[in-house]
């Protein structure tokens, strides 16, 4: 299973000289759920030199979609974007199903008996399912840069090696 997640800094589209009570309007996650049709908002965070910090999840068909997609939601807020990151993730939801099947299903054979093998079975593939929908490895990620309203050029940025390295997981070398 594949999850696409896009990470961005919205600015004010305006200064609060253009806003009738004088203040600028504020992003809430509320607002963008409203105008961004099934978002998963992982962080929403005002930036000390002004903005939204914002990580959201989206399955759209294309990056491009995507990205043209919340655009055009925080223009209908008040806010722009220039550029975003964008990364997918690959779930092991199937794999992980597989194998807690499989070793369940070897601790139920053990019980010689055809109910206690599909207990375990079933137990174990749920169970590691579970665990492998949980378990994310980063596929692929690309640099999103606004070209004109609604075109972006994507460029593809390394994928950081998971391991035992010294730097922490999804940092670049």
């Amino acid at each position: 299973m594949n999850l696409n997640t896009y990470r961005f800094h919205a600015r004010h589209a305006y200064n609060a000289w253009n806003y009738q009570g004088g203040g600028l309007p504020a992003l809430t996650r509320e607002g963008l759920a409203q105008t961004l049709a099934s978002v998963a908002i992982h962080e929403l965070t005002a930036a000390t030199g002004g903005g939204y910090d914002v990580h959201i999840g989206l399955g759209r068909s294309t990056h491009n979609d995507a990205v043209a997609e919340i655009e055009n939601a925080l223009a209908q807020l008040g806010f722009y974007i220039v550029q975003a990151e964008v990364t997918e993730l690959a779930t092991g939801l199937v794999e992980g199903a597989l194998l807690g099947g499989a070793g369940g299903g070897a601790v139920g054979s053990a019980t010689k008996d055809p109910v206690g093998f599909l207990a375990g079975l079933v137990i174990g593939a749920i169970v590691g399912g579970a665990v492998g929908h949980a378990a994310q490895t980063i596929k692929a990620r690309y640099q999103a840069d606004r070209i004109a309203p609604g075109i972006w050029q994507f460029t593809q940025l390394p994928v950081p090696n998971p391991g035992w390295g010294t730097q922490p997981w999804g940092t670049q070398p």
